[in-house]
């Protein structure tokens, strides 16, 4: 690929066309409505597959390598998405704010290349770089705007007040289980994210990164269903799908709690919210919950 205008590892669709436009002319918002048909559209480049022959053109690149770069449509049902080697629903992407890790972008320095911004960043519940941990940020500790693709001129920068992003201060939050959890499974080592499955019950170790998200969501709502705390107190641990009696245990908490109150029809009511919001999860974890709350003795 001599000449090619290359694709970094992991890279996003979203940085690849803002680099190549920088790269080819000093005025990108040319290129980039050619490209997108907006400049403002560079967000949702990563579903815009339709474009690949036009960058490939553009860039140098084969097909076969430029395509990682987008959310790539699977065989399976319509909503569904490659990530890379990963599989996520369209609702697990988010590209409405930019998320950078600044721990990343210094070490794209570091190794003499252009920083950029990763696919995987764009997942709505990773909140860490898969490979090193680091905190994602999502606005600009200089000026504190929120750091979105609309004005973005650099991957690496604040679109508002130019900062650049690899000095930013992330935040120093403890990693909870939940973000420890979400960082092993896009981990990019096959032995870290064959560990984790490795505790899951069955058939769940087979399961897609996104279903399995859904799943912890899924279980997380049917226990908010009686409680008197704010939805965001309410959290599962990821332990719970280690074992089918965690699973089991974690759907019975609203009829537990429903068995203590004074109203005759408590728990009836628990059981028909508890079975309603079962059957509003995604089809693959509402058939399994469903399948394993029917199959108890």
């Amino acid at each position: 690929m001599t000449g090619a205008f290359l694709l970094m590892p992991g890279e996003s669709a979203s940085s690849f066309v803002l680099r190549l436009a920088n790269f080819l002319t000093v005025k990108p918002d040319k290129f980039l409505r050619s490209a997108l048909g907006d400049p403002r559209n560079l967000a949702w480049a990563i579903h815009r597959s339709d474009k690949l022959q036009f960058l490939c053109d553009a860039s140098g690149l084969p097909s076969e390598h430029l395509a990682f770069a987008f959310a790539q449509r699977s065989p399976g049902p319509p909503n569904e998405r490659f990530v890379l080697q990963f599989r996520i629903s369209e609702h697990h992407l988010d590209q409405t704010t930019r998320r950078v890790s600044p721990t990343v972008l210094a070490r794209d320095l570091e190794a003499s290349i252009p920083p950029y911004h990763r696919i995987l960043w764009s997942v709505r519940d990773l909140r860490r770089d898969p490979e090193t941990g680091s905190p994602l940020i999502s606005a600009c500790d200089h000026c504190g705007a929120t750091l979105t693709w609309q004005n973005c001129v650099d991957p690496a920068c604040c679109g508002r007040c130019g900062r650049q992003l690899w000095r930013a201060r992330s935040p120093e939050d403890p990693m909870t289980r939940f973000d420890q959890f979400v960082r092993d499974l896009f981990h990019p080592d096959a032995t870290v994210r064959s560990e984790l499955r490795s505790s899951f019950v069955p058939p769940l170790g087979g399961w897609a990164e996104g279903d399995l998200i859904d799943l912890l969501y899924s279980l997380q709502r049917v226990q908010h269903l009686l409680s008197s705390s704010p939805k965001s107190a309410v959290t599962i641990e990821p332990a719970v799908i280690e074992a089918g009696s965690s699973i089991k245990q974690a759907m019975d908490l609203p009829i537990r709690s429903a068995a203590l109150a004074t109203q005759s029809t408590a728990v009836t009511v628990a059981a028909a919210a508890r079975m309603a919001a079962l059957r509003s999860a995604p089809p693959p974890v509402a058939e399994f919950l469903i399948q394993l709350l029917m199959s108890r003795s």
